[in-house]
């Protein structure tokens, strides 16, 4: 056997191996040995039947499965000697196969890439975070005082101003079919016309009526048609909001009173906000890294990638109650397609410079850390079996991914200059919209629909109206206009970054699969929701 390898790209490779003639008969001998007792031929005995009836009859068989044994045997192991280690399955691309003659076969495979990794220890980041005031605590007792609501029975049962009530509705638009809606839940206000005709109504009575939408109505399928309307009324009750104090504080839980409440509610809100300021710190960072690192990444990567995408969009459909096939999935792929080579690259790129600084995961933080797992969701199996169960299934490999990747975010800080910025509500919130523009694919500016190079800016200058020069001045050496207000050449937009985690290592022989884990909250989660720590899902 001969191999020589070909570049087709940095990640992309193909290598052209030769089989001897001698190897090539006697693996078709092989092969219409095991296929002659197994097929059936007019006029002779199963297995009986002579080898050029056969080699005639199912020369497509036999050469397909003469050229899989001949490929499997001999690629991943040209592949090596010609100084290429596949993360992919090979793809065929040519093939000189006749029995007697040397066998000739190249395939196209994935490699992963050459990264140079760029100035990694002098990063210089901003560690933005929501400043936690009394407005913003005063906002989150106030949402637990809501949630604490409590709805009444009341005593007469009748639809009153502000009270709620609970109907089932039919309405039949002029010239429309009628639409019924159960169950629904209304805070009587008695200005609306619909409200008002349920004033005095009890529960379990109904009543017919009219209501004739205004001709400027904003619903212009409505304006000016009378609807009809039959409600019956299921419940009526009055909602009861507790007051702000120490027994509010008491009905919540274990705290002594108002003021031990709101102890524990600014420390949840601290945490949560300093979890939520780490992730976009580590965002920014793998933005920067990336930004200054550019190399390719192998398509099976992004593939694979897309696939858990595809998969996990999937399972979140189906919990929708909608059906999966009805899904464009290939439209569904591109829209994911920048994402998933975001994650293929940063997974790399972080798998790089932990090799570089030589960071491990010891064997008791993989232990610990399935205790932790185990504690949390009450398994009892006993330890050594469940964590057999996880190696079986790959997942503590994926365990010790993730703590080694968290390892060199942490390892990444300590050689970093980082400044803190506090944002108060307004600000945190302009942040938080950005990003979700940014991540949604909405121009955040003019620059974004198109950017200077070919956009709709391309031809304009910049600067403040009164200072932009008139049509056809050239700015020189002796140029006398004002330049001082003129806008700079604005910079390339960035999506909102995610955390990834570096790809696990596997054998030749196993496409490598990238993940892209869930950050510890999402860039568009408010502190105040009080995120919890998320951690990424297990690879397969």
């Amino acid at each position: 056997m001969s191999a020589t390898l070909h570049h087709q790209s940095p990640t992309r490779k193909a290598v052209e191996v030769t089989v001897p003639a001698s190897e090539v008969s006697a693996v078709f001998n092989e092969v219409v040995a095991k296929i002659a007792p197994q097929v059936r031929i007019p006029g002779f005995r199963p297995g009986k039947a002579p080898r050029p009836v056969l080699m005639q009859r199912y020369a497509r068989e036999i050469q397909s499965d003469v050229a899989q044994q001949l490929v499997e045997k001999h690629f991943w192991k040209a592949a090596q000697e010609a100084g290429a280690l596949p993360i992919s399955h090979p793809s065929l691309e040519k093939l000189d196969l006749k029995e007697g003659a040397d066998a000739v076969f190249r395939a196209q495979f994935d490699v992963a890439p050459d990264i140079e990794l760029p100035d990694y220890k002098s990063l210089v980041l901003t560690k933005k975070k929501r400043a936690i005031d009394e407005a913003t605590l005063d906002e989150h007792i106030e949402g637990l005082r809501q949630r604490a609501t409590k709805f009444l029975p009341v005593e007469d049962g009748a639809v009153a101003q502000g009270l709620i009530a609970t109907c089932d509705i039919r309405v039949k638009p002029q010239g429309l079919k009628a639409q019924t809606y159960q169950d629904q839940v209304l805070e009587i206000d008695a200005t609306r016309p619909f409200d008002a005709q349920l004033l005095g109504l009890k529960s379990d009575e109904k009543k017919a009526f009219t209501l004739t939408h205004p001709a400027d109505d904003a619903n212009t399928v409505l304006a000016g048609k009378t609807l009809a309307y039959e409600v019956h009324v299921k419940d009526v009750r009055r909602k009861e909001v507790p007051v702000v104090g120490d027994e509010f504080a008491k009905d919540l839980g274990d705290f002594e009173n108002l003021e031990a409440l709101k102890t524990a509610v600014r420390k949840d809100l601290e945490e949560a906000t300093e979890r939520d300021a780490m992730a976009r710190l580590q965002a920014t960072m793998l933005d920067t890294l990336l930004d200054a690192a550019p190399f390719e990444v192998p398509r099976s990567m992004v593939g694979l990638q897309l696939d858990d995408y595809c998969q996990e969009f999937a399972q979140h459909v189906a919990r929708q109650g909608m059906d999966p096939k009805k899904v464009n999935w290939q439209a569904y792929r591109q829209y994911r397609l920048n994402d998933a080579e975001r994650a293929v690259r940063s997974g790399y790129l972080l798998q790089a410079i932990g090799n570089a600084e030589s960071i491990e995961v010891p064997e008791a933080d993989i232990d610990a850390e399935i205790r932790t797992f185990m504690a949390e969701n009450q398994i009892q199996q006993p330890f050594d079996a469940f964590k057999a169960e996880l190696e079986r299934r790959g997942n503590a490999t994926e365990i010790k991914g993730r703590l080694r990747t968290d390892r060199i975010f942490d390892h990444l800080l300590t050689t970093a200059t980082v400044t803190e910025e506090l944002l108060d509500k307004a600000a945190f919130e302009a942040l938080v919209e950005l990003e979700r523009k940014r991540e949604a694919g909405i121009p955040v500016n003019r620059f974004d629909a198109g950017g200077l190079e070919g956009g709709d800016l391309e031809n304009q200058e910049g600067g403040e109206p009164a200072a932009v020069a008139p049509a056809g001045h050239v700015h020189g050496p002796d140029c006398d206009h004002d330049h001082e207000h003129e806008a700079e050449a604005p910079k390339p937009k960035k999506r909102a970054a995610k955390k990834v985690e570096e790809p696990v290592e596997e054998k030749p022989k196993k496409a490598a699969k990238a993940k892209e884990p869930a950050t510890e909250e999402k860039a568009g989660e408010k502190a105040e929701d009080k995120p919890k720590a998320k951690k990424p899902a297990a690879k397969k």
